[in-house]
């Protein structure tokens, strides 16, 4: 039977301060302060912005 993966949806991080330059900080942010799936750095006007993936 095969197992039905959560949807995610992205938020922008309510912890991350500043330009995000490494996706791997950013990952890291995520998983350990806001229990999400994953993280990645992503351009959102005005910059590169940490972005956080949740289940929806």
């Amino acid at each position: 039977m095969p197992v039905a993966e959560a949807k995610l949806c992205q938020k922008r991080s309510k912890t991350w301060t500043g330009p995000c330059i490494k996706t791997k900080n950013c990952d890291h942010q995520c998983r350990k302060w806001e229990k999400a799936q994953h993280g990645a750095c992503h351009w959102q006007w005005p910059g590169f912005a940490c972005l956080c993936y949740v289940n929806c």
